[in-house]
């Protein structure tokens, strides 16, 4: 008879288990490499997207139109604020951090533009073709700010 319970209760967790993991997979969808362009200037720079190891999805820079200085010497992040990190190239940056899967959006994300060195706010969603990605950067709030498409690469 006790076999029976534990066996019983057992079961009963299983659509629990299939319901966490659709909707794992659901926010898994981000992850992949998008083409970006810049909304504020000529640059188009690729993202790729994963899951952090805290769970939240972050991105790192892997490709930019323009990797080099007019001088020919390797594009540097020196417009951070922090000073330690002005050195660092492109491949070291994690430029989205933070964004967190809720309800069919990733939300309560940033960005960091290493062209002016500022962060903003980044929330985004599926395109209507399934396959991009319309992120909103914004400032505070959501509603200050403007949404351009990821195009998904892979």
């Amino acid at each position: 008879m006790k076999t029976n319970k534990i066996i019983l209760f057992i079961l009963s967790l299983l659509p629990l288990q299939m319901v966490y993991s659709q909707t794992e997979n659901r926010a898994d969808a981000i992850c992949g490499t998008y083409r970006v362009e810049s909304p504020v200037s000529d640059d188009v720079v690729k993202i790729k997207i994963y899951r952090a190891t805290n769970g939240k999805y972050q991105g790192k820079f892997v490709w930019l139109s323009k990797p080099n200085n007019p001088d020919g010497t390797p594009r540097t992040d020196i417009n951070n604020p922090d000073p330690k990190k002005r050195n660092r190239t492109a491949d070291q940056i994690v430029a989205v951090w933070n964004l967190t899967y809720n309800d069919g959006e990733w939300v309560e994300g940033l960005i960091y533009d290493p062209t002016s060195g500022k962060t903003y706010g980044l929330k985004g969603k599926k395109a209507k073709n399934g396959k991009d990605m319309e992120m909103r950067y914004y400032i505070k709030k959501p509603i200050i700010g403007l949404t351009t498409t990821w195009v998904r690469e892979n």
